[in-house]
């Protein structure tokens, strides 16, 4: 059973499961706080390693994961221009 992790080497070798259980999440309206239903995408995504334990590291991650795609996807705000008089 693997032990998921915060850090840039688990990201990088489990990069594909993180998108696939973000579309999931996103596509069943999922909380991505709550980690009964992060758990449940767990189930689907990685059903080898679903515990409590990993669906809490999980559910951070997909946090962070949704708040790159927002901030990456966004338009930017627009600015007033500066006018002088």
């Amino acid at each position: 059973m693997e032990k998921y992790e915060l850090s840039k080497d688990w990201l990088k070798k489990n990069g594909e499961k993180v998108k696939f259980g973000y579309s999931i999440a996103t596509g069943h309206k999922c909380d991505l706080k709550s980690t009964k239903d992060v758990l449940e995408v767990l189930n689907v995504v990685d059903p080898e390693n679903a515990n409590e334990k990993n669906a809490e590291v999980f559910s951070k991650i997909l946090q962070l994961f949704a708040q790159g795609v927002k901030e990456k996807f966004e338009p930017e705000r627009k600015k007033k221009p500066k006018t002088v008089d």
